[in-house]
């Protein structure tokens, strides 16, 4: 039996007909005249001031969380199982009641948090594993909050988080002489990990593919065993969240971090009631969905420059993408001449700027070869995205070069995402420019980022519903 099933199951599909994979099919039918639109909250800022507020003495209170995504759950679930209480709020600041789900999710109706912080040495080993779901912010973050405990930790996520790089964090677990034990080859996860933690002379952290494993130990440091001095190395890239938990950190009463020396210290935060800002990087989608169905999109809170991490260039450069922003209004203009935009530190903008690009007057992308250790590789798989719209785009070194002027072509086959929801969701907005029917891989990978992404569209008239597509 066992050689005969073997004989007959193979892992390409190829000759066979494959398993049936959960997609989206999007049809817009009709005219838009106008698409309201919320952006999420930042997971950027969110994610860490929930790891700062847990290890603080007091009550913060989230506010601007109706809209939160999956990821930024992820972060508050695990750090429930840590014995941290976190209670939902409706828009009255009621408290809403405790509901029974094994996902410890937010109640429906609420739109703030209030976590009651238990100290930075107040965390407890969770008694079941860490989940982090997609987010790589949370999984380091939670990487380095579990050093301290003295019993085995076991963290995982979804296929996407199992492919990632870690090597550069469980490296600096080593440096802290971390026990660790993680999968080979395509996946590094689940992820074991039993500390104590003991302060290294010196922590060395390679900064050149991803700033998390500097913010991860910032925001573990108000429980350090004792005084560390830390550096980075390479070129380091995303610096702007790098500088963000920084900035963080020292307003909260950690000493400057500037010359490299990391202290125990206790967060004090001097307001208790925090606004989330608005997500800036989602704000490429609605720049794309005003460029694809020509209509004005009011997007409800703009968020401010101070609070854009690098990504307030969509603003700034508005006009070079053919984009009219007038107050909150977003609309569809001529676009100039091609034009080009570093992503250094803005690179989980390429693949709805690429599109963007695509269908204004075209330009470069540079300063993104680290967006090739993202959810999937951006820089190879936003080019087969494009494609599948008929699309063209051409590598050049760290980036993409997009011709201007180029028009959407209805896709023949299913639209692969490889389990990314930036994929996903450029997809979504491409997909409101074709007449015909369109089916996206993944139907629910908006909601790490922003979960109303497909509900807006049904709200103005589109046709979107989750079915099984067989693949091959």
């Amino acid at each position: 039996m066992g050689r005969a099933w073997v004989k007959r199951w193979k892992p390409s599909g190829r000759g066979e007909k494959g398993s049936y994979v959960e997609v989206l099919e999007v049809h817009q039918k009709t005219s838009i005249d106008k698409v309201p639109w919320s952006l999420p909250p930042s997971k950027s800022h969110a994610i860490r001031w929930l790891a700062l507020a847990a290890q603080s003495n007091q009550f913060i209170t989230f506010h601007n969380m109706k809209y939160a995504g999956e990821d930024v759950c992820s972060m508050r679930r695990c750090l429930i199982q840590m014995g941290v209480a976190i209670t939902d709020l409706n828009a009255k600041g009621e408290r809403l009641p405790n509901l029974t789900n094994v996902d410890l999710n937010p109640h429906p109706e609420s739109v703030s948090w209030q976590v009651q912080g238990r100290g930075p040495n107040g965390l407890k080993p969770p008694i079941s594993v860490l989940h982090a779901g997609n987010s790589g912010t949370a999984l380091r973050l939670l990487m380095a909050l579990c050093a301290r405990f003295d019993v085995p930790i076991m963290l995982d996520g979804d296929a996407s988080l199992r492919s990632r790089d870690y090597s550069s964090m469980i490296d600096t677990l080593n440096q802290f002489q971390v026990q660790s034990s993680h999968g080979e080859g395509a996946e590094m996860l689940p992820l074991l990990v039993q500390g104590p933690w003991k302060c290294p002379e010196g922590l060395k952290i390679n900064a050149n593919k991803s700033s998390q494993p500097t913010s991860a130990w910032l925001i573990a440091s108000p429980a350090l065993p004792s005084d560390l001095h830390l550096s980075l190395e390479g070129d380091a890239v995303s610096r702007r969240h790098a500088s963000l938990t920084r900035e963080m950190c020292e307003s909260l009463g950690c000493s400057s971090v500037s010359g490299g020396s990391l202290n125990p210290w206790e967060p004090v935060f001097s307001q208790t009631e925090l606004h989330v800002p608005p997500d800036c990087s989602m704000l490429a989608f609605a720049m794309l969905a005003s460029k694809v169905v020509a209509a004005p999109v009011d997007v409800e809170v703009l968020p401010g420059d101070e609070d854009s991490l690098g990504h307030e260039v969509l603003m700034h450069r508005a006009k070079d993408l053919g984009i009219n922003l007038d107050n909150s209004t977003i609309s569809s203009m001529d676009g100039d001449a091609p034009s080009s935009y570093d992503l250094r530190d803005a690179n989980d903008l390429i693949t709805p700027l690429s599109a963007l690009l695509a269908l204004s007057s075209g330009g470069e992308i540079t300063g993104a070869a680290h967006a090739a250790y993202k959810e999937t590789n951006r820089l190879k798989h936003t080019r087969t995205l494009l494609a599948a719209f008929g699309l063209k785009a051409t590598s050049i070194e760290g980036g993409l070069s997009i011709p201007g002027g180029q028009s959407l072509t209805p896709p023949k086959e299913l639209v692969e995402t490889y389990h990314d929801h930036r994929m996903q969701m450029t997809a979504i907005v491409l997909a409101m420019g074709c007449k015909q029917k369109v089916v996206i891989e993944g139907a629910n990978l908006h909601a790490v980022a922003d979960p109303y992404a497909v509900q807006r569209w049904v709200d103005v008239g589109v046709e979107a519903k989750v079915n099984l597509h067989q693949h091959w």
